[in-house]
This record gives C-alpha cells, structure tokens and sequence, in this order.
C-alpha cells in the first residue's frame, strides 16, 4: 500500500506540474491575446482617425475646386464673350487670319471651360453630393429625346446616327433624369469623337442579361433597361478597356494624341451609373468600333448623399 500511494503522489505529482504548465502557458497566452486586441483596437482607432482625415481632406477638396471653379470661370466667360465677338467680326475691319486666331481663342477657352466643368462634377461624385437634384420619373420611349441634337454634328460629318426604341418599352423610367442624359451624352460624345466614318447609333431596350451577374442592384430589379451606345470608329485595344474609366486615361494617349478630351467623361460616366445603381459594360474591337452600354433599373431610389 505504501508502495502504491508512493506511485500515486508521484503520478499526482505530476498531472499538478503539467497543469501547472497549462496555467503557465494559458496565461502566457491571454497576456498575448490581450496585447493583440490592443494592437487591433489602436490599428481600428487609426483607422478610424485616417477616414476622418480623408473625408475633411475630401471636403476641403471639394470646396476648394467649387470655389476655384468659380473664380476661373468669371474672367473665362469674359473671354468666351470677346472671342466670339473677335470671331464674328461685325465691322468686318478683321482680316481672315486675325478672325481664325479669335476662333482658336474661343475654342480653347470653351474646352477649358469643359474641363473645369468635369472636374467640378468628379469631385462632387468622390464627395457624394451628385445627388441633390434628385430623382424623377421619363417615359422610356423618350429617353434619348435629348440626344438628337448629335444629328446636327452627324449630317456636318456626313455619317448615319439614329436612335432606336424597344417598341416593348411601354412602362416609365424612375431615375435621375438629368443624370441620365449626362452620362448618355457623355457616351455619345466618346462614339462621335473616335468615328470618322460609319454610323453612331443609340438603342434602348429592355435587357435580360449582359451586367455582371453579382451586381448588388441589377441582380433584383425587377426590370432593367439597356441603353446601348455604338459605333464603328477605331475601337479600343483589350489592354486599355479597362483603364479608360479611369480619370485622365484615354484609348490615344501619348505625345502623339489625334483626338482631344480631358479624359473624364468616362471616368464620370461609370460613376453616375453606379449612382444609378447600374453599370457600363464595353464591348470593341480595333478597327471596328466600340458599344458601350449603360444598365439601369428600370426603377430605383437614390442613396442619400453621405454626411461629412
């Protein structure tokens, strides 16, 4: 019996050291895992302190370029204003060289006047505040009502444009109209800057498919409508599909640019549609066009504008 009590404290012995061990080591643990939850809730403080940093940075920004906007318009307008007068040349005491300089002059002012203007609308994208003019309700079979005025430019340029309307479209759109018609000019100015010949032509339809299939809005609207912009100009090569949404990238980009642009209407575009709670997706190939088309629910409620 002593012999057996002997084995036991020596066995009891050793279960106490090896739980003892455990302890040791549970504790080394929760000592660890304490100091990582430190670690994570200092990593989400910073986080958290950068996004505000980010969003004051973002409105600074904003207002920033609305007021500088403003200011570079004022003395812009005025020579908007002069140009056009130097062009028209109404005392006709202007020789025909001095009147093309005051048309390039005119020109140039108008396409910086055109950029202001894109980069005013993405930053009012990047800082949420798009929305404000809110939402409303078109007739689908008028959605590109707007948009006839490329007919003038297409019958200068001696090339077919047409738009075309799913007979099927019976129903209203509820959207942002304004919104809409800009991303669709938008789209349609992209078509008619890189066509030299050809045809540009502007359907809208009803669509079962064609969005990516995970889209958080497309995915559940009960209806979506297709607003498909197509042309037969240059096309666009597959490594720079993707980076033309980006801001200031175009499809000629390089010291030997043949077309112009700022290279954010796109940019703009993807943006308002997915403010629409749509997207844009891009079919070309080089040498025989390109049809961008725009997927929107046939209705959808704006989010609200993100307080800052």
């Amino acid at each position: 019996m002593a012999t057996e009590l002997q084995t036991q404290q020596k066995e009891l012995q050793q279960t106490n050291e090896q739980l003892a061990q455990k302890a040791q080591q549970l504790a080394e643990q929760n000592v660890e895992v304490e100091r990582k939850n430190q670690e994570i809730d200092q990593a989400r403080r910073a986080v958290e302190e950068k996004a505000k940093e980010l969003a004051l940075t973002s409105k600074y920004k904003s207002e920033f370029l609305a007021n500088m906007s403003h200011e570079l318009r004022t003395p812009l307008n005025s020579i908007l204003v002069l140009g056009q007068q130097l062009t028209d040349n109404p005392d006709g005491n202007l020789t025909g060289k001095q009147v093309e300089f005051a048309r390039t002059i005119h020109g140039a002012g108008t396409d910086l006047l055109n950029l202001i203007t894109d980069i005013l609308d993405l930053s009012k994208i990047e800082s949420g505040t798009v929305f404000r003019s809110g939402r409303g309700s078109l007739h689908c079979q008028s959605a590109g009502h707007d948009c006839t005025s490329f007919r003038h430019e297409a019958e200068n340029r001696r090339f077919a444009f047409e738009i075309v309307t799913d007979p099927r479209l019976s129903r209203s759109l509820v959207t942002d109209s304004k919104r809409l018609q800009q991303v669709l000019k938008n789209l349609l100015s992209n078509a008619f800057k890189f066509t030299e010949q050809g045809s540009v032509r502007l359907s809208v339809s009803l669509a079962e498919r064609g969005w990516t299939e995970d889209h958080a809005v497309l995915r559940v609207a009960p209806s979506v409508i297709a607003f498909q912009v197509e042309d037969t100009g240059i096309g666009i090569p597959w490594e720079k599909q993707r980076i033309i949404f980006e801001a200031f990238q175009q499809a000629d980009a390089g010291t030997s640019r043949k077309y112009g642009g700022t290279g954010l209407g796109l940019a703009i575009s993807r943006e308002l549609a997915s403010l629409l709670g749509g997207e844009i997706q891009l079919r070309s190939d080089v040498g025989k066009g390109s049809t961008f088309t725009l997927y929107l629910p046939q209705t959808y409620v704006a989010p609200r504008p993100a307080s800052i």
